[in-house]
């Protein structure tokens, strides 16, 4: 995957990420303010590292198919995070079809959060020219730090706090080699849309300490709108959101379970 002159910067060179060189751990995370909130780091950066380790391991046996995420499970059980992360991955199950892995992020060798994956794989259309090193992930990419929140420059606006709506207009920085919305953005949406809700309805800050995210279809239109609401006594912290791709006649995109915690 070759950053073309003039093409937008790629977000996941802003979330703190380097790589290692080392197969087994080929990512090291450092949270900075921009991708932390009320001093915890967000959950959408976890599922980043996640879904990138993820991907490069499913990579390694689906040459140049077309992946998908399908499924992908966050723990964050402590908010203040370590000053670095490293990310070290494993397949859990692979098949022609697809490859299950799990991700272990540890702070001197402790679990500080954990995440799995789901990848489908597809092959790609009969005269494509895409070759393997196409697709790979660079062995080096600079790190472009962020100067304002990530919502802010990823561009989420919030439409009604008391439904949990979020919304992300689609533009090219935003997409992936495929054309639709990153994954880890689609993270960020249902973040946002949860802690939205839940500050709202419950008064205090929050953070995400568990995320289940189901990708349904691809959002390739625009603008990408949230719904929300609470499972339960709010009191609880669980809540439901979905996406949807308005300009596709609000074509569901993602659903996701989340728990919400409060900011200590």
């Amino acid at each position: 995957m070759t950053f073309r002159p003039g093409a937008p910067v790629p977000f996941y060179t802003r979330y703190g990420l380097a790589r290692t060189g080392d197969r087994d751990a080929p990512l090291t995370l450092a949270p900075y303010p921009p991708i932390c909130r009320h001093g915890a780091l967000r959950a959408t950066i976890v599922a980043a590292a996640v879904d990138i380790v993820g991907s490069l391991f499913t990579r390694e046996a689906a040459g140049t198919d077309v992946l998908f995420t399908t499924d992908l499970s966050v723990r964050m059980p402590q908010a203040e995070p370590p000053p670095s992360l490293l990310v070290r991955g494993r397949v859990l199950r692979s098949g022609r079809t697809g490859t299950t892995t799990g991700v272990e992020l540890l702070a001197e060798d402790a679990v500080w959060a954990y995440g799995e994956t789901t990848f489908a794989r597809r092959p790609r259309a009969p005269g494509s020219t895409l070759t393997a090193a196409d697709l790979a992930l660079p062995r080096e990419f600079g790190w472009h730090p962020l100067e304002r929140p990530l919502e802010q420059e990823v561009g989420v606006e919030v439409r009604s706090p008391a439904q949990g709506e979020v919304e992300l207009a689609l533009r090219p920085g935003v997409l992936n080699t495929e054309g639709t919305l990153q994954g880890a953005l689609v993270a960020l949406l249902v973040e946002r849309a949860a802690e939205t809700l839940a500050e709202h309805v419950l008064g205090a800050p929050q953070r995400i300490a568990e995320l289940d995210l189901r990708y349904l279809g691809t959002a390739k239109v625009g603008p990408v709108r949230s719904r929300s609401q609470f499972v339960g006594d709010p009191a609880l912290g669980m809540i439901r959101a979905e996406l949807c791709d308005a300009g596709r006649d609000e074509r569901p995109t993602a659903t996701a379970l989340l728990r919400v915690l409060p900011v200590r």
